[in-house]
């Protein structure tokens, strides 16, 4: 984590209005913080910062148990013995641990954005069938068109490893990347600094309690978030973080995930972003979206892609 970003996170308790947190270091290289912790001095919250990826969430415990897994590794990789400690104190509260997110390492979600990122060819056998070829990077190259007029600082919500972030920060002077999977925020940040990105930072953290300071961006995306929280509730978060004339992009399939049973469609989505203050400027779309699963398994999505201007 780049200590510079400090100044910009808040707590996440739902109780504490503390705007400001401290960094306590425990390892550090050049700029970033390695280990260590982001500490609230009102309500005493603790957020871990492990293997450079702080991890602001309200309930550390039960994000840990869900990805019991990860969580071990975490242990085992941690130099410093406060974070060790500190983790194994969260492992004797756990009971009945899962290993089920399918975004955190070697599960299938997980690989398919990695593979979609490093092995797609020209000769990719469904690209190859299809009479006018669909760039794999399609969707996310549209952010950086012109017309968007994007500007200010940025922020993607359910980043995943990165794709969109990196096109947002060709246009924009600093972008945010958040994501609950804590694999796809530290592979994004591998790919950070291999690009050698100076104007962007990944954090894990939730949609509907987003770490920022009221009003503080001027550009968000979220790409296929509607599906998988409750749409007024991101908007709720969203509308906190976002500056008054701030631009708003929700691009989703509305593919509804199991755990959300209320459906939406590109009508009632449009409602629910206007009644929160936007003029939406784009109509109903169907821009292609492919994802290869594996050699012998692609999804293959039409995208609804808004763009809304925050009015009021």
């Amino acid at each position: 984590m780049m200590k510079k970003i400090v100044s910009d996170l808040r707590c996440v308790n739902n109780s504490c209005k503390n705007k400001s947190l401290t960094l306590e270091f425990l390892r550090e290289a050049g700029n970033e913080c390695i280990e260590g912790f982001l500490s609230c001095n009102i309500c005493n919250s603790q957020y871990p910062i492990i293997q450079g990826v702080p991890i602001l969430l309200q309930n550390f415990h039960d994000y840990a148990r869900q990805r019991i897994m990860t969580y071990g590794k975490w242990i085992v990789t941690s130099k410093s013995s406060k974070l060790k400690d500190f983790l194994r104190s969260i492992g004797k509260k756990i009971h009945s641990p899962t290993s089920s997110d399918l975004y955190e390492e070697n599960n299938s979600l997980y690989r398919a954005y990695l593979y979609n990122y490093h092995n797609y060819h020209s000769d990719d056998r469904l690209l190859s069938l299809l009479k006018r070829k669909i760039e794999p990077d399609h969707i996310y190259k549209m952010l950086g068109k012109k017309n968007l007029n994007l500007n200010g600082i940025g922020l993607d919500i359910g980043c995943s490893i990165g794709s969109s972030t990196f096109e947002l920060a060709k246009r924009l002077p600093f972008v945010f990347g958040v994501d609950l999977s804590f694999s796809f925020i530290l592979t994004a940040r591998k790919l950070m600094r291999d690009k050698m990105r100076k104007n962007i930072e990944f954090v894990v953290s939730d949609a509907i309690n987003l770490p920022f300071e009221s009003k503080y961006f001027q550009s968000i995306i979220a790409l296929n978030v509607v599906d998988r929280v409750d749409p007024n509730n991101l908007m709720v978060s969203i509308n906190r973080c976002i500056k008054k004339n701030g631009k708003l992009i929700l691009i989703d399939p509305y593919h509804f995930v199991k755990d959300n049973t209320d459906q939406f469609d590109s009508i009632r989505i449009r409602k629910i972003v206007e009644n929160f203050g936007y003029k939406i400027s784009s109509n109903e779309s169907y821009v292609p979206w492919i994802m290869k699963m594996n050699e012998r398994s692609y999804l293959f999505y039409f995208v609804d892609f808004i763009v809304a201007n925050k009015v009021n």
